[in-house]
């Protein structure tokens, strides 16, 4: 299988030759994100598990931009970021159900005791992308007020 980045890059050629717009501008920011993150870690390119982390951070900011566009009924700006996010799920890990979440959770209590630095850090690293922070601490607080 080919690595992440190449398949980015094989998708953003494809968008350009078929002038989808929307798409070519959303794999550029992609690549420019990953740039960015090479040149501060001071590497060439990155491996496809940092990859992923650029995109749960961009897929991050367009759901807050997703938010913000609902509160300023903003009509244009929350079709075009639900566009782009939709974009960059396809290349994200399928996220895991609460139902997988919550198991990954009473592992963490489990190994690690009622800590929520040590629940979720453990959550996180298993989760590895295929999760949201938001709401991994969510139900890591609902599970941590139940106590043992």
């Amino acid at each position: 299988m080919a690595g992440l980045l190449e398949r980015l890059e094989a998708d953003y050629k494809t968008a350009l030759k078929a002038g989808e717009r929307l798409r070519v501008d959303t794999l550029r920011l992609i690549k420019a994100g990953i740039q960015r993150v090479a040149s501060d870690k001071r590497k060439e390119t990155l491996d496809d598990q940092e990859i992923i982390q650029v995109l749960t951070q961009q897929a991050k900011q367009r759901r807050e931009t997703i938010e913000s566009a609902k509160q300023a009924n903003r009509q244009d700006v929350l079709a075009q970021a639900t566009q782009e996010l939709a974009i960059l799920n396809a290349y994200l890990p399928q996220q895991l159900s609460p139902e997988a979440l919550n198991q990954l959770i009473e592992e963490a209590v489990a190994a690690h005791g009622l800590n929520q630095g040590p629940v979720m850090k453990y959550v996180m690293g298993k989760a590895s992308g295929a999760a949201d922070g938001k709401v991994v601490s969510q139900l890591v607080g609902e599970r941590l007020k139940k106590g043992s």
